[in-house]
Parts: C-alpha cells; sequence; structure tokens
C-alpha cells in the first residue's frame, strides 16, 4: 500500500459527506450504470440540470474504502485533496499529514455530537446540509437558552472547521497572474 493509499484510508473525508455535500457526474459519467451500482444518482430541476448524487457516499465501506473504486465517477477519480498533493510533493510529511487527518475527523465528530445534541440525528446526510437545516430551525425563533448556547458553539466549530478545510484539504485552481501584476 502507497503512503498515498494510506492517507486516504485514515481520512475518507471527501466520501463521508464532510468535506462535500455532493459528487456531480461529467459527461464521461454513466449515470444509469452508477445507479445499477447502488448510487442514489438525481437530477437536479434548474434550468441547466446537474445529475449528482448526495454525500455521504454509498459506496463508501465502514473501512474506508470504495466499494466502487474500479467504476466511480470522474470528480472522485481526479479529486486530490491539499493534504494528498502536499504529502506526495514532499511539501509535508506522513506523520504530519496524519496529524492533520486526525485533527480534522475530531472536528467534524464534535460538529455532529453538536448537531446530536439540537436534535439531528440525521447521520445519512452531509455535514453542511446538517448544519444548514440546524441553522434555519434554529433562527425560526424556537430555540431556548440552552439550545440557543449550543448553536452558537456549532456555529464555531463549522466556521474553524471550514477554515481548516479550506487551507488544508480543498485544492485550488493556481490562476495566472494578469501581466503586469505579481511579485
Amino acid at each position: 500500500m502507497t503512503s498515498g493509499e494510506k492517507l486516504c484510508l485514515a481520512c475518507g473525508l471527501c466520501c463521508d459527506g464532510t468535506l462535500f455535500d455532493n459528487v456531480r457526474l461529467g459527461p464521461g459519467d454513466d449515470a444509469k450504470e452508477l445507479k445499477a451500482l447502488g448510487l442514489p444518482v438525481s437530477v437536479s430541476r434548474a434550468r441547466a440540470p446537474v445529475t449528482y448524487f448526495r454525500q455521504p457516499c454509498a459506496a463508501l465501506c465502514a473501512d474506508r474504502t470504495c466499494r466502487l473504486y474500479a467504476d466511480r465517477p470522474g470528480q472522485c477519480r481526479t479529486f486530490e485533496c491539499g493534504v494528498f498533493k502536499a504529502a506526495q510533493a514532499g511539501r509535508i510529511a506522513a506523520p504530519a499529514a496524519l496529524r492533520l487527518i486526525k485533527q480534522a475527523r475530531r472536528q467534524a465528530d464534535h460538529i455532529r455530537g453538536l448537531l446530536r445534541q439540537l436534535g439531528d440525528t440525521e447521520e445519512h446526510r452531509s455535514l453542511g446540509e446538517r448544519f444548514r437545516r440546524t441553522q434555519r430551525r434554529m433562527e425560526s425563533g424556537r430555540a431556548d437558552a440552552t439550545a440557543a448556547g449550543t448553536f452558537a458553539e456549532l456555529g464555531l466549530a463549522m466556521h474553524a472547521f471550514g477554515l481548516m478545510a479550506h487551507e488544508k484539504f480543498h485544492t485550488r485552481e493556481k490562476r495566472e497572474e494578469p501581466p503586469g501584476r505579481g511579485a
């Protein structure tokens, strides 16, 4: 097993609904085949329909392997998180990468615990979706002081996690600087 595979199997945040709410299917993905393989593929009702499936991924196994790895969608094939890329490029040592993953998993678990305290037990939904649903419920004005305090803690925890996810896990395309600008 490669060091990259070890990182992915220690993590799974891109598949378990922690980092992403859904996976968009691309032109090379066969929605009917993926649906037949057990992914709950949907099509949005937007003017320009988008084919997708929600996270957590139905193909994610308890050991963080993918039961559809050979047939996974293009977005899953091409995504490499920032921690993975940094470790592969030697910008971060494997133990440090594993510590980042462990820290992120602890933060996400803390958020899940706060969501449960606030009555959201829908573990089959992504973290972002659960937070937004809880936020709408809490902002409707039916929360007591204890729940409001827990929700405030949840908001701070989501913000802190979002910052870390953006900085360490999400990847961004490098943009070219316009002529005449830059260092």
